[in-house]
């Protein structure tokens, strides 16, 4: 009992650094939700995973660990919930910054913390939710940071992986693959000519550099 102590104290802190990332920017990522009281879209719901968010000290450390020309890149978050990893994309100045969320209630929650974010850091303002299934969606032609909190088992994942390389194929690019929870992480260099250049204990990093 006494060893659990303390990750339930880390525990609490972390929630509580994400009510006031909340409370700050105005707007509300906190919680988890169950798929079951949800509004699914597409023909995927069955391989959807529940929604948590990441904590946001956790994405400003790997967003700004990319060492990238932000400008150039279009930020693409699959399974974006409620929106948090897409404002904290925001900070960075990405030339756009997607959300792909299959639940429609999440869908609608982040659209409104998009309209409502209160930052004087923010950098890029072109932020948008869509209420799609990941495995229909037209990934931009625009060089890419995909980011994945395990948001879907392998039967969705693997179309979304070779639809991906069938993008990479026909208009090469630069893209890099953030997987947080890597639960089926040898599905992105099976399936995709992306390879890893980082591993972490929470998440790995994928890179695909188009050589002109």
């Amino acid at each position: 009992m006494t060893k659990l102590v303390p990750d339930v104290l880390l525990n609490a802190v972390g929630e509580a650094r994400c009510r006031i990332f909340d409370w700050r920017h105005g707007v509300r990522t906190c919680g988890e939700a169950k798929l079951n009281d949800l509004t699914l879209v597409g023909n995927n719901a069955e391989h959807a995973v529940f929604y948590h968010a990441a904590h946001p000290k956790f994405l400003f450390e790997v967003f700004s660990s990319l060492k990238l020309n932000y400008p150039s890149y279009t930020f693409v978050d699959f399974g974006s919930g409620k929106g948090r990893a897409l404002l904290v994309a925001s900070e960075f100045p990405f030339s756009e910054i997607v959300g792909v969320e299959l639940a429609t209630e999440l869908h609608e929650i982040a659209s409104r913390n998009i309209r409502n974010y209160r930052s004087k850091t923010q950098k890029c303002k072109n932020v948008k939710s869509l209420n799609v299934d990941a495995a229909e969606f037209e990934l931009p032609l625009t060089p890419l940071v995909l980011y994945l909190f395990n948001p879907f088992r392998p039967a969705v994942l693997i179309p979304v992986l070779q639809r991906l390389q069938r993008s990479l194929n026909s208009h090469p690019r630069d893209v890099t693959l953030i997987y947080v929870a890597p639960f089926h992480a040898p599905l992105i260099e099976q399936e995709t000519a992306l390879r890893c250049v980082e591993e972490s204990v929470y998440h790995n990093t994928y890179r695909f550099e188009h050589q002109l």
